[in-house]
């Protein structure tokens, strides 16, 4: 299984780590559009964020083993209370 790597992207980085942050911003936009439209297209905003959250729990755990899925779950977590 991948090890995750936690870039922090205040630093000054190489290219290819400049790259990668671009490419997780557009993705991440990308996608959270999406389940926007279908939240809006089934008018079911649980039932899309459950199907969404069940997705990415599940493939985070194959890539990433349990402790750092619910590390960054818990950090998903603590973000949305800020805000």
């Amino acid at each position: 299984m991948g090890q995750v790597i936690n870039v922090n992207f205040n630093e000054s980085l190489n290219k290819d780590f400049s790259d990668y942050k671009e490419k997780l911003i557009r993705i991440r936009d990308d996608i959270e559009a999406h389940l926007h439209h279908e939240t809006l297209k089934e008018g079911d905003e649980l039932a899309v964020a459950l199907a969404a959250g069940r997705y990415a729990t599940m493939k985070l755990v194959q890539l990433t083993g349990e402790g750092e899925t619910l590390n960054f779950v818990n950090d998903c977590i603590k973000t949305s209370l800020k805000v």
